[in-house]
């Protein structure tokens, strides 16, 4: 509630007896008739500024002084408009609140702030300015820089002052700077001791002669003077009323616009309007007393309604509560959006439905127990709402057979039903979608076994078949349908998927692959041709192609072998490929297979032969050195190196190898050459014939 003038006009008559006279503070600007601010100069010692540590002194300082709204229940605004270094100040406040109650005067605070000034008193805690604390802690010895008695005044009548430096001035301590004397402050002027009184004596001399001269003296004209005086009173109050007449009709006039501008919530120029309507209401003296008091007292009525302190503050009565103005456009936004959603989940458009509700919480969320609904029922509606728009378009895309699509609609309703609360058809909607996921996932399992089995791509399309019949045995309730063309399907296409396999394994000479792949296509034959598939392919077909790729198998890994001269190794695997013949015996009849089977076993033959020439080459060259030196006496004592063991040729049972070596005595190399040879009925070796020894020089053979 504002301040009353007359209030004001107190606190101001006071202010200019205080300080009208006061060598210390001046008032040097006010605004508003009576003031609400006000620019007061001190003249005290306080510091402007610290640089390194010192502190320079000025003598002079304004602060501005603002009465809020609100005053004297507010603390007034007080700003310094010079710099001042102190604790209670920042560049934008004086800190006034701890001092500031009911039974200070505005007064009282000017002096205040002198004494905050000067450092007569300081903050120790919650401060503005710490380091302006540390400093005052610092140099508390220094402290207060002035003091002044700001109850004492000058005399009224003053002979011209005597200049008299503050305390100090002359010899200032270290932490104490004078500014440059370009920007110093007038020092405090004090009038000399006794001149008041002099001049005041001297001046009562003067007045009494001229009194005596004047006794002697006869009036003149006494009626002229009296008659003028009435003549001037009469203009002067004939102004007086005609102005009074004008003010208040202004005051009447004004106060007409202001009901229009609360009816429009224009509660900030009201209240322009009527401080207008208190001011012109002030300046009226004399007419219209009455009129005055009553419309003074309906702007106090309105100034005093809970309707205009509520709409100072942008605050508006809606459904009996005081709100602002962004709140009540909170409320109808959100009770539109209500609207809209409901209108659109009539319409079955459920997906913007649940996006107006869910705009809808957005605004909700600080409106409190203004919201037209709770927040939890508007977010349980947008979530009802996405669920419903979810399903719909699920049930949509499964009426048009795009089975993947529906899954994933269903999909994202089941976790929309994940994060509501569970009531009684919450479990009946959860099993339903899950049945409809299941279904288009099935669906969707098939078709994509459709179309791999229509391109021919038969591994997946027997994954597919795969995984739909899985799906069969997890599905709730009744099996799902054409389980057994699905089967079937599945089958064939699991056969040509290991038959075509294995033609291409054996077209690539992979034989391994080609065997394992047939051998599976021909365990599948049987429910392949049951399901209507693999009509042109016997089984008599797959063993063949089987048993072909185990003999050429047989046929390159002996040929790997002979290429690393593994003779052993090839007729294993030449035997193999004869034993896989005699297994299949009605395909392994056939005329190409006999005549496979006729080379194996002649080839083994040999091959034979060869590891056993090669054994006995290996049993040989194991025991060179004791046949050499048993066969050469004089070799007994010789270095034998360097043997070599060939086959000669086979006489009868007799199998002829050259054995050779070298000898090393006496640092001279000789060859030593020898027939050895074995008898394959007795088995027994012995020394052949043409067994002797080669000299040798220094060359070696």
């Amino acid at each position: 509630m504002p301040v009353s003038n007359s209030q004001l006009t107190n606190e101001y008559d006071e202010i200019k007896r205080r300080f009208s006279a006061s060598p210390y503070i001046r008032i040097t600007a006010t605004s508003g008739n009576p003031p609400d601010s006000y620019e007061i100069t001190y003249q005290v010692k306080g510091i402007s500024q610290v640089t390194d540590g010192r502190a320079v002194i000025v003598d002079s300082h304004r602060v501005s002084i603002v009465l809020p709204f609100g005053y004297p229940h507010f603390p007034p605004n007080c700003k310094p408009l010079t710099a001042i270094f102190h604790p209670d100040f920042d560049p934008d406040a004086v800190c006034v609140g701890d001092f500031w109650n009911s039974s200070h005067s505005l007064a009282d605070l000017i002096v205040h702030i002198g004494r905050l000034i000067s450092y007569q008193a300081y903050s120790r805690e919650d401060v503005f300015n710490r380091q302006a604390l540390d400093w005052a802690t610092a140099h508390s010895d220094l402290l207060p820089l002035d003091r002044a008695d700001f109850s004492v005044q000058a005399p009224e009548e003053a002979q011209p002052a005597v200049v008299t430096p503050m305390a100090g001035q002359d010899g200032l301590p270290a932490a104490l700077a004078e500014p440059d004397r370009a920007g110093q402050a007038p020092p405090v002027i004090a009038p000399a001791a006794g001149q008041g009184r002099e001049k005041r004596e001297a001046r009562g001399e003067k007045l009494g002669g001229a009194a005596g001269k004047s006794t002697g003296r006869k009036m003149r004209k006494p009626l002229l003077a009296l008659l003028c005086a009435v003549l001037l009173l009469a203009a002067g109050a004939g102004a007086l009323l005609v102005l009074d007449q004008r003010n208040y009709a202004g005051a009447v006039q004004k106060w007409a616009g202001v009901a229009p501008l609360i009816s429009q919530n224009r509660f900030s120029e009201a209240q322009t309007q009527v401080k207008a309507v208190q001011d012109l209401l002030d300046k009226v003296r004399f007419l219209k007393k009455e009129e005055k008091q009553a419309l003074r007292q309906e702007v106090g009525k309105l100034t005093d309604s809970r309707e205009f302190q509520e709409g100072l503050q942008g605050k508006i009565l809606v459904n009996g509560r005081y709100i602002t103005s962004r709140q009540q456009q909170d409320v109808k936004a959100v009770t539109g959006l209500l609207a809209e959603a409901r209108s659109l989940a009539d319409a079955g458009k459920w997906q913007k439905a649940g996006e107006s509700y869910a705009m809808a919480a957005e605004k909700t969320e600080g409106l409190g127990d203004l919201a037209p609904l709770p927040l939890a029922e508007i977010e349980q509606l947008a979530q009802k709402s996405r669920l419903q728009g979810q399903l719909a378009e699920g049930n949509l895309f499964r009426s048009e057979q795009k089975w993947e699509q529906a899954q994933g609609h269903y999909q994202e309703a089941q976790k929309i039903l994940a994060g509501m609360p569970k009531d009684e058809q919450w479990e009946a909607t959860s099993r339903e979608i899950r049945t409809l996921t299941a279904e288009m996932a099935f669906s969707a399992a098939v078709e994509h076994g459709d179309q791999f089995f229509a391109g021919k791509q038969w591994s997946q399309a027997a994954d597919s078949y795969e995984n739909a019949l899985k799906m069969i045995d997890n599905q709730e309730g009744e099996p799902a349908r054409d389980v057994k063309k699905i089967t079937g399907q599945r089958d064939v296409a699991r056969f040509n998927s290991f038959y075509e396999a294995g033609l291409k394994d054996f077209s690539g000479g992979q034989w391994d692959a080609a065997i394992a792949n047939l051998e599976k296509s021909e365990g599948l034959l049987a429910a392949a041709g049951a399901a209507g598939g693999a009509r042109e392919i016997s089984r008599a077909t797959i063993e063949r192609k089987i048993l072909s790729a185990m003999v050429n198998r047989g046929e390159a890994v002996a040929a790997a072998y002979l290429v690393e001269e593994k003779y052993g190794q090839a007729v294993k695997a030449l035997q193999a490929s004869i034993s896989a013949i005699d297994r299949n015996r009605g395909v392994g009849a056939e005329k190409e297979f006999a005549a496979a089977r006729k080379s194996a076993a002649e080839r083994i033959s040999r091959y034979q032969f060869l590891a056993d020439i090669q054994q006995k080459i290996a049993y040989l060259l194991s025991r060179y050195e004791t046949i050499f030196k048993g066969f050469f006496p004089s070799a007994a004592q010789s270095k034998l190196s360097e043997p070599q063991i060939t086959f000669v040729r086979q006489e009868g049972n007799l199998l002829i190898f050259k054995m050779q070596c070298l000898e090393e005595n006496r640092r001279q190399k000789f060859t030593l050459e020898m027939n050895y040879q074995y008898d394959g009925k007795s088995g027994q070796w012995s020394p052949g014939h043409q067994a002797g020894g080669a000299g040798a020089g220094s060359a070696g053979k």
